[in-house]
């Protein structure tokens, strides 16, 4: 067992290094590009070709695209800090579900009729105010909790032992490979949505139930299997609580992917205070018994 974890922990290595990473990244960021550029020309000929009226947008719509592709990306960071560090991957969450909702004022801004007087009762210019306020809270939040790990005075003792880190680079592993056929599973059933949508003139079909409330569900298993496992090699209720509201935080996400605005948004506030404030009162704790 010790032998295959410290094969394993050096493929890890091999396979997810700065130069792998960086590349990838240039790849999502061209692919960002062409969608972006081909978006803009689908939209270009539903509006203009007879054959496309049922599917006509505002061209605002193709900034969507693009910040997909780099949301997708950040989820990929998600999965690869994994072995590095418990808080820190849920930091990376903590980005993850900002960027979604920012990405939603990109999605929303298209649905705004500019040509007709906005009155503040309108549910479009409504959806568009939640976008915004929820992602600035969203970023004082994470950045609130950064800056609690930032400065804390000890780290976790169980990031240092290795057999706990190479189960959590296999896990990291497990984690890309389920990302990246979810990935192409979603695709594949939200471009044939988008086909019967555009045959019959309903409305945009929304990736985010697709492919991220997936994605969230099989984190919440994740961290529950890193939560037993870590007991192995240290037991404490200090521990035992802070990676329970870690968990709890991310069922918390996982809901708000599915629940409509604005309760979407609290349960998110809910998951992010929580394990702030576990965060803070344990690390203060620790700080006061030094």
């Amino acid at each position: 067992m010790l032998s295959f974890l410290a094969k394993y922990d050096q493929l890890f290595d091999r396979l997810v290094n700065p130069k792998r990473v960086r590349m990838v990244e240039l790849l999502i960021l061209r692919l960002a590009l062409l969608a972006f550029v081909l978006h803009l020309g689908f939209i270009f000929l539903a509006n203009n070709v007879l054959f496309f009226k049922n599917f006509q947008h505002s061209y605002l719509k193709a900034i969507y695209t693009p910040f997909s592709f780099i949301l997708f990306y950040e989820v990929l960071l998600l999965v690869i800090i994994i072995p590095k560090s418990i808080s820190e991957f849920i930091g990376k969450q903590f980005e993850v579900i900002t960027l979604i909702t920012l990405r939603s004022f990109f999605h929303d801004i298209a649905d705004l009729d500019f040509g007709q007087a906005l009155s503040i009762q309108d549910i479009h210019l409504l959806s568009l105010v939640y976008d915004l306020i929820a992602s600035l809270l969203m970023l004082a939040a994470t950045m609130l909790y950064y800056k609690l790990y930032k400065n804390s005075k000890r780290s976790d003792a169980i990031n240092d032992i290795q057999q706990f880190v190479a189960i959590k680079k296999i896990m990291s592993f497990l984690m890309m490979i389920i990302l990246f056929i979810l990935s192409f599973s979603s695709l594949s059933s939200w471009l044939q949505d988008l086909f019967i949508a555009m045959q019959t003139n309903r409305n945009y079909p929304n990736p985010n139930t697709v492919f991220y409330g997936d994605f969230f569900t099989v984190m919440i298993f994740i961290d529950v299997f890193l939560l037993i496992v870590s007991f192995m090699y240290h037991f404490s209720f200090n521990l035992i609580f802070r990676n329970a509201s870690f968990i709890i935080t991310t069922i918390l996400l996982r809901m708000s992917l599915t629940a409509e605005k604005p309760v979407n948004y609290f349960l998110i506030f809910v998951g992010f205070a929580f394990s702030i404030l576990v965060y803070y009162l344990i690390n203060n704790r620790k700080s006061s018994q030094t």
